[in-house]
């Protein structure tokens, strides 16, 4: 009888758990996909060095895809992070910009940089968790999260769901 019940119960939430929309976003620069839960991000216009940009459906996390065919040593890479982090600044000055912390992340079967980072703004504060790869024969690749410092572990939870997806094509 309980075994009867669980699977009933097991059934039961299958059936209404909602399956999540896939999006797959193919890079034009690099050999890389990923997979973008539309009812959970939408579509803007990306602009300058950006190949895709999302925001949340609530408008509380944005985040952006920038790729490029160049690769540089990844402590070039990350100074340039950091620069342009700088740049966006309040007054462009470097004391506006905090490194919260770094760290390696296995995404898609590579060893990915990971740098967070904290940016003052005229309207506050900005958090940025910034996902890297450079390969020499590969290029680049920069997924960059951000959101309010405060919704930064649930910025962290919908990066890792999605940076799950990455694939690289050979």
């Amino acid at each position: 009888m309980n075994r009867i019940l669980l699977g009933a119960a097991a059934a039961a939430a299958v059936l209404i758990t909602p399956a999540l929309a896939c999006e797959t976003i193919t890079s034009a620069k690099v050999k890389l996909s990923a997979c973008i839960d539309t009812t959970a991000w939408a579509t803007q216009t990306p602009s300058g060095d950006q190949e895709f940009l999302y925001y949340s459906s609530d408008e509380t996390i944005g985040f952006a895809v920038i790729n490029e065919n160049g690769a540089w040593p990844a402590s070039q890479f990350r100074e340039a992070i950091l620069s342009n982090a700088v740049a966006a600044a309040l007054d462009a000055k470097p004391e506006n910009v905090s490194i919260v912390g770094e760290r390696l992340e296995n995404i898609g079967g590579k060893a990915w940089n990971v740098i967070e980072y904290q940016v003052q703004i005229p309207d506050g504060a900005l958090l940025f968790q910034n996902f890297y790869y450079v390969q020499p024969g590969f290029g680049s690749s920069q997924f960059v999260y951000w959101s309010a410092p405060e919704g930064g572990t649930s910025t962290a939870f919908r990066a890792g769901q999605m940076l799950a997806t990455v694939q690289f094509a050979e």
